[in-house]
């Protein structure tokens, strides 16, 4: 392997190093120059809770990489790289919790050049927070409008006023129907062709649904009760 240091914006030339099979990347001190950053900084818990939940993303979307996070010199997260669905179960678990993978539905659906995959929850399993969704439209996690307004249609028949689904979707499209740059932090998009997509997901998501059997949403209300 090769090894290439870089700090205080000076990049050493690459030397041999020991290492396995792939890249690995290590940060620190990421703001030591960054004074003005320190203002807005809150307590130590809440920006590593922010780090964490950062990485989270990173294992649902490259579930193909493997991920470490140690936090003052303790292993906290340790994220294997998946290559069997019995491992990606396990990195589902581990990022979502026991609950949302056995009460797990997939979802693979196809139609033109939209593709939409991942894994829904039953309706009985469900949140009272929208604290469990995960959505990535060609790789990239986003939080949308559009979407969430396609999905909460889908789910209007199944959930109760108040109640939140849990999934981990992802939707592949044509990279030249969606902007990503209307967002400082990349976190929003706009579609192209918003109807298009809003359409798809929603019919997508309703197939889905209607396999569930009652005997999957009997107990939603002792859920709903529990949580």
């Amino acid at each position: 392997a090769w090894q290439v240091k870089t700090a205080n914006g000076d990049i050493n030339a690459a030397v041999p190093a020991p290492g396995a099979v792939g890249t690995q990347v290590e940060l620190r001190d990421l703001f030591y120059n960054v004074p003005a950053r320190k203002k807005f900084m809150r307590t130590d818990r809440t920006e590593f809770s922010h780090v964490d939940e950062l990485l989270k993303r990173f294992a649902l979307a490259r579930p193909d990489v493997g991920f470490q996070l140690q936090h003052n010199n303790r292993m906290v997260r340790q994220f294997p790289p998946v290559r069997t669905d019995e491992e990606m179960l396990a990195r589902l678990e581990a990022v979502i919790g026991k609950e949302f993978v056995e009460h797990v539905l997939n979802i693979d659906e196809q139609r033109g050049s939209f593709g939409l995959r991942g894994w829904v929850a039953e309706p009985r399993y469900n949140r009272p927070q929208a604290d469990r969704q995960f959505f990535f439209v060609n790789g990239r996690v986003i939080r949308d409008r559009l979407v969430a307004h396609a999905i909460r249609q889908a789910f209007r028949d199944v959930l109760f006023h108040g109640r939140h689904p849990a999934f981990v979707l992802f939707l592949d499209m044509p990279f030249a129907g969606v902007d990503v740059n209307v967002h400082p932090q990349k976190h929003e998009v706009r579609f192209r062709d918003g109807r298009s997509v809003h359409d798809f997901l929603f019919r997508s998501l309703h197939h889905v649904l209607a396999q569930v059997s009652p005997e999957q949403q009997l107990d939603q209300a002792a859920v709903a009760e529990q949580q």
